[in-house]
């Protein structure tokens, strides 16, 4: 039978709202929320490890096989009020469960790698981390890493932009820009940096042969200058000379698809 909740001051409960607000928290403990019907499918389907379960009676009742499939897997279950799953709910429109996920352990080795991969330099706002993590899954990019001050990968509005895609990914968290770049480079990739900037080949022009990396920067600041200069190349896109700039995921996922559309033939 699931362990029931009736107050906020609950510690399990307090420890979910800690895990929501906190990345500090969720990289001390090594774990992440995530919220309703389909991110938790995804869990299970990936065999991501639930440590603790949060779910409604009306919740229950809709998805009686995914609440028996989570009642397997997690180490804890817990049935608890419509208030108090919006009380842990990140979302305007709670599902009814909410679980806590483990973090995959960082990989120690850069091993395996596709011959396409994707690198985000100090990428700030959640929701363009999550967009971008969803189009590499959606295009077959499997490895990501993430440079220097990016924010957490776990931020639940991230979760929420990847639609899941986050427990399909190989992620990397490089806070040395240069040192990455100059590890891939020995193994053999060459390295574009993606710049508005005239002089740089236009996207059309670039031939994605052999294995590729590409990087993103800042919303605000794009790359920085030191990390441009070692890179292989510069690459743009073409654009209206009236608009300035476009969505860091928006690029991304033109640029993303041209790369795997027209790379190693």
């Amino acid at each position: 039978m699931d362990n029931l909740i009736s107050s906020k001051d609950n510690s399990n409960i307090k420890h979910v709202k800690k895990l929501i607000s906190s990345s500090k928290f969720r990289a001390e403990t090594k774990s992440f929320v995530i919220e309703g019907v389909r991110m938790s499918e995804e869990a299970l389907k990936n065999k991501s490890k639930i440590l603790k379960a949060f779910y409604t009676q009306k919740c229950a009742e809709k998805n009686p096989k995914l609440i028996a499939e989570i009642e397997n897997n997690a180490k804890q279950t817990f049935l608890v009020s419509e208030n108090l799953i919006k009380a842990i709910s990140d979302a305007k429109t709670p599902q009814g469960m909410v679980l806590v996920c483990e973090q995959k352990s960082q990989n120690e080795m850069i091993k395996d790698l596709g011959a396409n991969i994707i690198l985000l330099e100090n990428i700030q706002n959640p929701s363009n981390l999550g967009s971008i993590f969803r189009v590499c899954d959606a295009l077959g990019v499997k490895d990501i890493f993430i440079l220097g001050d990016s924010c957490d990968i776990y931020n639940p509005k991230v979760l929420r932009g990847s639609m899941g895609s986050i427990f399909r990914l190989n992620l990397f968290l490089e806070e040395n820009s240069l040192g990455c770049i100059k590890n891939l480079k020995n193994l053999g990739y060459k390295i574009y940096a993606t710049v508005p900037k005239d002089d740089a080949t236009h996207l059309d022009k670039t031939e994605f042969l052999g294995k590729c990396g590409i990087i993103f920067g800042n919303e605000g600041n794009g790359i920085k200058e030191e990390t441009i200069k070692v890179c292989d190349g510069n690459i743009t896109i073409p654009m209206n000379k009236e608009t300035e700039s476009l969505n860091v995921s928006v690029a991304a996922g033109i640029v993303i698809w041209e790369m795997i559309k027209r790379g190693n033939k």
